[in-house]
């Protein structure tokens, strides 16, 4: 197929943690499957029409444009849309006027869970593409919020976050004594449940503070600063383990990308039993926990127990490159696009009927 990916390919302000994104792992994905992809980022383009660099008012219809000629120059079996949030609906119509076999499907790895207030925009965004794409692929299984989208009249479904062996090259479950025993990243010091009750990074830290043996700890933003592109990945494959707290922790199957990076270089990852991945792996693969005294409790024992860290996180780095790897997702994503689409073909939930 001959597909127009439109994303944050972030070539420009380079920061976060942009190089391990699902955009360029389905690129990979979908090159090592044959097909060719043509890249468009949106926002990057809204700003080099804005002024001094920055996205406005008059950007917005410009990109839209340039979009609609990128797509009409290459004629794409295809589109995929990333958070494209400045490509709008009428933009997509009028490409499917000329285009009318093309087959469109957006994607998002963000929280939709109207508990908390950062979603509500999401959702509106997802929403508001839905007339105008024929799939939504969503890194949330859970049937309840996926009825926001409307999954009678709309083809929705569940994206888990991928892994590349060539972005998640890492393999710490081979070090015995890596630099760091615990990395736990964070972006903000709001309130999240955590093993079914509110606490703060801030929090979190001092518990782990004042309980975990070691202090071979990293807490970007924290105890180092904030780590962006290259860096952050050399550093996460230097850790043991990974705390993986997400905004939300009691979605089914929903985590933030962190649990791939995890796991995908070979990190011992510690997950709320309440995210549902218990049905997918078990804990001879991922160190789950109910409650925070539980939680302490495997940090302080795989600690002091590093071949048992290095066995479990050797076992789930190897079944999260099987069922989660680039080519898989990749393979999903175009058997939907192809309506070949079987869901026994996948370890994970898949189209929600």
């Amino acid at each position: 197929m001959r597909i127009v990916h439109c994303a944050n390919f972030n070539t420009i302000k380079l920061s976060g943690c942009y190089l391990a994104s699902l955009g360029f792992k389905l690129n990979n994905g979908l090159t090592r499957l044959g097909h060719q992809v043509y890249c468009f980022n949106d926002r990057e383009v809204a700003k080099m029409f804005g002024i001094l660099g920055h996205k406005s008012f008059f950007s917005i219809p410009k990109t839209n444009k340039m979009f609609y000629k990128f797509c009409l120059n290459i004629k794409p079996d295809a589109i995929l849309l990333g958070h494209a949030d400045i490509i709008q609906t009428d933009t997509l119509l009028k490409i499917r006027e000329k285009l009318p076999n093309i087959k469109i499907l957006q994607w998002n790895v963000d929280c939709i869970n109207p508990a908390l207030t950062d979603a509500h925009a999401n959702v509106e965004r997802i929403q508001q593409k839905l007339v105008g794409v024929d799939y939504t692929l969503i890194s949330t299984a859970d049937k309840n919020l996926l009825q926001q989208f409307n999954p009678s009249k709309n083809v929705i479904g569940y994206i888990p976050n991928a892994v590349d062996i060539n972005i998640e090259n890492g393999r710490v479950f081979e070090i015995e004594k890596p630099e760091y025993d615990l990395f736990y990243a964070t972006s903000t010091d709001r309130k999240r449940k955590v093993a079914g009750e509110e606490i703060s990074p801030t929090e979190m830290i001092n518990l782990l503070n004042k309980e975990v043996k070691s202090k071979k700890f990293l807490f970007p933003n924290v105890n180092h600063p904030y780590l962006h592109g290259v860096e952050y990945l050399e550093k996460i494959s230097q850790s043991a383990s990974v705390l993986n707290i997400s905004a939300v922790n009691s979605d089914y199957l929903y985590s933030s990308d962190r649990m791939a990076h995890a796991m995908g270089n070979g990190c011992l990852a510690y997950v709320d039993e309440r995210t549902g991945f218990k049905d997918i792996f078990t804990d001879d693969e991922i160190a789950f926990f109910k409650t925070k005294e539980e939680l302490i409790e495997k940090i302080n024992y795989y600690i002091s127990n590093p071949k048992d860290r290095m066995r479990v996180a050797h076992n789930g780095w190897k079944k999260y490159h099987e069922i989660f790897n680039e080519v898989v997702v990749a393979k999903y994503v175009i058997s939907i696009l192809q309506e070949t689409f079987n869901k026994e073909d996948y370890a994970f939930p898949t189209i929600i009927k």
